[in-house]
This record gives structure tokens, C-alpha cells and sequence, in this order.
């Protein structure tokens, strides 16, 4: 076991998969109480900044009662729900069942739909006037996974329709890389599982793609799982770009959703643009 172990601990291919993170149910519920914890971003950004997001995008979008808006990878539904007692028409795609329970339980009586699939696979043609992706969660793609899913959006929107997202910087990048590279911890039960696990942390670093992978190795008495969690970092002309191939045209650029004016050190590019014509 500790030779496969520590074959899997090596520095893995670029994107190379690890086990599946959100069908996991012990680690979907402790997802979710991340998603829900108030006092941290590890999940969903915290009530303020959530507000604040919703405020900005609710203005940037124009939108009105009745507009219809999807809200890609939702997780728990709380952007769904805010927007939706506006009486915007909101939609949710999300494949965690435990996240999806949740958002439908905090939205009944308002006009909000959700979707159980994966973002890659399509959910519309000209269903929606404006999408959005929240917590950074398009860099955890590869980019053919993020080809296909510009795809999926472009298509799910209306002509002119609006799309938001936010994404890792390279100051996130830069600050990132300064930690340590390799962790362990012992756990008498905890995120990766309910019961003891030995916890292997590894991160790897693909500077000229400014790319990082965090690869988690949980072992208990039954098992020995591998997790490889990517995240790919961008600065606005390599994000403005790679949306231009998709048939997007961005139109402003912030530190962050919530409108802050952008800064060359700011952890977080967030940008508002429309399905060109």
C-alpha cells in the first residue's frame, strides 16, 4: 500500500484527475457546512460580500422582475435565493445532491429552478438573459473544460446576454506558492471523513501555466483515495482572451464581483461581458 501511496504522491500530469471530490457524501455535507459557515470564503464568500455581489450584478445585468438568470455550479442556492426574491427568474445547476436539497429547501415559494448535472454538459439555448459563475470555481477546469463550458453559456444565453465570473490573479499565484509544499495531519474523523484518516497534502507548482495543484492523499483502515484539486490563475488579458475565443467581449474589469476598482494586487479578477452578436 505505501508503494501505491507514494506513487500517487508524485507531481502529477497537467489537469491529470483525481477520485471524485463532490460524490462523496461524507465530504458533500461537510461541503455544505463550509458553503454555509458565515465566518469564512473557503466555500461561499460570507454574507457581506455575498450582498455585495448580488447588488453589483443585479445593477450590471439591468435587471428587472421576470429577467431570467442562471447561476452556474450554485452550490446551496444562496446567490439563487437573493436574486429570486427580487423576482428575477433564477436557475441553478449543480450536481451535489446535498447542496441541491439545501437550495431548493431555501427558495420555495420563489421562482427558482435547479438543475442536477455537471456545467459541462449543456443546460440551454437561449434560456437566460445573464449568467454567472461565483468563487472562482471556472480555474479548477482544464481549459477544455473551460472551452466547453464558454460554450454551454454562449449558447444558454439570449443575444447580448450578460455572463460574470471572478478568478484567481497571479498576486493569488505569487502568494500561494510561498507556502509550504508538503503537510500531513492525523484526524480523528473530519472533512475527508467520518472516521481516523491520515491526511498527505502535496503542492505542486506549473509556473509557466500558472496552474497549482493541491493533491490530497486520505488513508484510513478500508481505503487510500487520492484527490487532485487544480486551480488555474489569470491576469485580465489572459482571461480576456481566452473569453474572446469563446465569443465573449469583456466589459470591465474588477477586484472582484462586487465592482471594487481593479488592482495589479488583488487576489481576485472578477469581469462582467456579453455574447457578442
Amino acid at each position: 500500500m505505501l508503494k501505491t501511496v507514494l506513487q500517487q504522491l508524485e507531481k502529477p500530469a497537467l489537469y491529470q484527475p483525481g477520485a471524485p471530490l463532490w460524490t462523496h457524501p461524507h465530504i458533500a455535507g461537510e461541503m455544505l457546512k463550509a458553503h454555509l459557515d458565515p465566518d469564512t470564503d473557503a466555500a461561499s464568500y460570507r454574507p457581506a460580500l455575498l450582498e455585495a455581489i448580488c447588488q453589483q450584478l443585479s445593477e450590471a445585468f439591468a435587471l428587472r422582475p421576470g429577467s431570467r438568470v442562471v447561476d452556474v455550479g450554485c452550490g446551496p442556492g444562496l446567490y439563487c435565493r437573493k436574486l429570486a426574491e427580487q423576482g428575477v427568474c433564477v436557475t441553478g445547476v449543480e450536481q451535489s445532491d446535498h447542496s441541491l436539497r439545501y437550495a431548493k429547501s431555501i427558495c420555495t415559494g420563489l421562482d427558482a429552478a435547479f438543475l442536477q448535472q455537471s456545467y459541462i454538459n449543456p443546460f440551454g439555448v437561449d434560456a437566460f438573459d445573464a449568467a454567472m459563475m461565483i468563487s472562482q470555481d471556472y480555474g479548477v477546469l482544464s481549459p477544455e473544460a473551460r472551452r466547453q463550458l464558454l460554450q454551454n453559456i454562449l449558447k444558454a444565453l439570449v443575444p447580448g446576454g450578460y455572463f460574470a465570473m471572478d478568478v484567481a490573479t497571479q498576486a493569488a499565484y505569487q502568494a500561494r506558492v510561498s507556502e509550504p509544499s508538503t503537510a500531513w495531519e492525523i484526524c480523528d474523523g473530519g472533512f475527508w471523513r467520518a472516521e481516523p484518516y491520515l491526511l498527505l497534502h502535496a503542492l505542486y507548482a506549473y509556473p509557466q501555466q500558472q496552474v497549482l495543484c493541491d493533491l490530497y492523499a486520505v488513508l484510513t483502515e478500508q481505503e487510500e483515495t487520492v484527490y487532485r484539486n487544480w486551480q488555474t490563475f489569470f491576469t485580465p488579458q489572459t482571461l480576456r482572451e481566452e473569453l474572446a475565443a469563446a465569443g465573449f467581449r469583456v466589459e470591465a474589469v474588477w477586484s472582484g464581483l462586487d465592482g471594487q476598482t481593479w488592482k495589479e494586487d488583488s487576489p481576485v479578477l472578477g469581469v462582467l461581458c456579453r455574447k457578442m452578436a
